[in-house]
């Protein structure tokens, strides 16, 4: 499967009627290389996505989507020194069967984050607290 930007990339050509060489000759790269990073191989360099944007004369929105999908398309990722240890073991026993997980399940654990970005932005509401009034306040 490809990565985001990988598939971004391709549409891009393919709506602006190009091919692999065409693209590649335009950017002065060689077609292989486009190849590889439209099948996912490859992640291109800021190089390659500046060159992109003045070859198809991209404008803000899909600079925009690019950047998006560049982001949605990390290879590597850091934990921050701060993380609890159930972080670090979650990461671990996730890292090593990603390859295997079913795409299911992936999809299932995608909505829950989502859903979980919901519930974050929902107010939360307390019962509030009534006070009992004292023998002296209590009107008669």
């Amino acid at each position: 499967m490809s990565s985001p930007v990988a598939i971004y990339i391709r549409n891009l050509r393919v709506q602006t009627g190009l091919t692999q060489l065409d693209l590649a000759g335009l950017m002065g790269y060689e077609q292989a290389y486009v190849s590889a990073i439209e099948l996912g191989i490859k992640s291109p360099s800021d190089e390659f996505i500046a060159k992109l944007i003045i070859a198809l004369k991209l404008g803000t929105k899909d600079q925009e989507e690019i950047g998006l999908a560049l982001k949605d398309s990390k290879r590597r990722y850091t934990l921050p020194p701060e993380v609890s240890t159930k972080t670090y073991l979650f990461c671990s026993a996730f890292w090593e069967r990603i390859e295997h997980l079913h795409p299911a399940l992936l999809d299932a654990m995608y909505e829950m984050l989502k859903a979980g970005d919901k519930v974050a932005e929902r107010p939360i509401y307390r019962p509030t607290r009534v006070r009992r009034q004292s023998k002296r306040e209590a009107p008669m």
